[in-house]
């Protein structure tokens, strides 16, 4: 609003959208002085009055609307003149001297000090028209190597989303309320800022009966993501420019934090070409996304390989509590020398990823280190949350939940397999889950996936197309979840699929 002069020097407030003159403008002659800028008022928000008085004046120098020298309104004038209290006024003045852009002396009214001028300024005299733009790194951190449907994105069938009509509503809160009343003391400070030692405690006793995994409560570092635990890892044990190795097809996560660290990422089935690597990411027990389980001889030669070229080995087990016959191979890591494995899990499959717990087992002489380095990074883990996982394992509910949604997961799963193979037969290559949330569903190679994803995101589904997931050429197909894939559901994404299908022809991807 540009400064009134002169007689248009009124004052006004606003009252039910219309603008009420409080004070004729003859009052406004402030020591045989004009004062050139009008203040409005709202009593109808929220905002306190002082706060609307400060901010107002506040932008006014700033903007050097008022010039440097001005004095303002004395506090018993400007509150006679608004209607209001002198200490709200006095508040609003006490603001803006506390941020120096006015002086306050006994007697005398605000002056407007003077204030340094900002090269590129605008003439309205803001400091800053434009954001300055990310550095080279904020590029790569901000760089989106997931696949977004350019229409918007469903939810429905998304791969590695869990049922949210199965999520244990009333055990969990259970688990929650307990937290809530047993934490007390430094757990609620920065004392286990890694770790509560009780989610360190049950998670090490739970995945070396579960999973095999070899180490002690300390080495169990809590994370709010896994994708955050993989960025704080990259960081830690890489330099710039480093290979860094990744399982083809593979998790876009990895590669996000791969890129952002500045590494040079090749897929893992290069690696006889490669005489050193810093990282090697794998999905070992479920691969991502393809549902392939790696071998014992594999592991065997992986581990060897890693050692040759100096690598640490992420090893993701995102979801090795859905395998729906036997148990799975013992984790990578119990099968290693603990020196070059770090393990990684979450309870985003298996609880909710609204949960925001992951957790990373680590070698016990880079616990202290990585503390450190977790802390700096600011990736720490809400310690209710922590603590009701712990409650939730050790009361039995945990299993109990796995073995529910294992067998419901199992079931929607073949359910849709078996309905894509009648319905497509050869068209689509089909191969039945072993586990998990999600499967793969294989297209011509003349088909274009993305467009054939495209179509059905637009019809409310969250499909992912398979070829963004390679390095090299890849394979077209569609990621597709089942883990809410009920009957309506199934019958639904066959028909968007025939439609897609016959959309997008035999179109091939640019």
């Amino acid at each position: 609003m540009p400064p009134l002069r002169g007689e248009e020097a009124l004052c006004f407030y606003v009252f039910s959208v219309k603008l009420v003159p409080l004070v004729d403008p003859l009052n406004l002659i402030l020591g045989c002085q004009l004062f050139e800028y009008v203040v409005i008022i709202n009593r109808e928000v929220s905002t306190p009055l002082s706060s609307q008085i400060y901010q107002q004046y506040r932008e006014a120098i700033l903007k050097r609307r008022i010039p440097e020298g001005e004095r303002l309104p004395s506090s018993r004038q400007l509150a006679v003149s608004l209607s209001v209290s002198r200490n709200t006024v006095n508040t609003a003045y006490d603001l803006l001297r506390s941020e120096g852009l006015v002086d306050v002396r006994s007697g005398a009214r605000p002056e407007v000090v003077a204030l340094p001028e900002v090269e590129g300024a605008a003439a309205e005299g803001s400091v800053r028209e434009t954001a300055p733009p990310l550095s080279s790194r904020g590029q790569r951190f901000a760089r989106n190597h997931r696949y977004t449907s350019p229409d918007g994105r469903g939810s429905s069938m998304q791969p590695g989303e869990p049922s949210r009509a199965l999520f244990p509503k009333e055990q969990w809160a259970r688990s929650l309320r307990r937290a809530a009343r047993l934490l007390n003391g430094n757990a609620l400070g920065y004392e286990h800022t890694s770790g509560l030692p009780e989610l360190q405690r049950v998670l090490a006793q739970y995945l070396a009966q579960e999973r095999g995994v070899v180490c002690s409560p300390e080495q169990v570092l809590a994370f709010p993501t896994t994708q955050s635990a993989l960025s704080l890892m990259s960081q830690c044990f890489s330099e710039e420019g480093d290979v860094a190795l990744l399982e083809e097809p593979g998790y876009l996560g990895a590669r996000s934090a791969f890129v952002a660290a500045g590494l040079n990422v090749r897929a893992l089935s290069e690696i006889e070409q490669i005489k050193r690597a810093s990282l090697i990411y794998v999905t070992p027990s479920h691969q991502y996304p393809t549902g392939r389980r790696m071998e014992m001889g594999e592991r065997l030669t992986l581990l060897k390989q890693a050692n040759e070229r100096g690598a640490v080995i992420l090893e993701d087990d995102y979801d090795s509590e859905f395998l729906f016959e036997g148990r799975p191979i013992a984790a990578l890591q119990g099968l290693s020398d603990r020196h070059s494995v770090i393990y990684i899990g979450t309870s985003a499959k298996s609880l909710m990823p609204g949960i925001r717990l992951a957790y990373a087992v680590v070698p016990k002489e880079h616990v202290e280190g990585l503390e450190l380095a977790q802390r700096a990074s600011g990736a720490l883990t809400n310690v209710h949350v922590q603590m009701a996982f712990a409650d939730f394992i050790e009361s039995g509910h945990f299993r109990a939940h796995l073995n529910k949604i294992r067998s419901a997961y199992h079931e929607n799963g073949v359910a849709l397999c078996q309905l894509i193979s009648e319905r497509f037969g050869n068209q689509v290559g089909v191969s039945m889950p072993t586990g998990g949330l999600q499967t793969c569903f294989y297209l011509p190679e003349t088909c274009d996936d993305v467009a054939v994803a495209d179509v059905m995101n637009k019809k409310g589904f969250g499909v992912n197309p398979l070829s963004v997931f390679y390095l090299g050429k890849p394979k077209r197909g569609l990621i597709v979840g089942f883990a809410e894939a009920n009957e309506k559901l199934r019958e639904g994404f066959v028909r968007t699929l025939e439609m897609a299908l016959e959309m997008t022809g035999d179109r091939v991807q640019a």
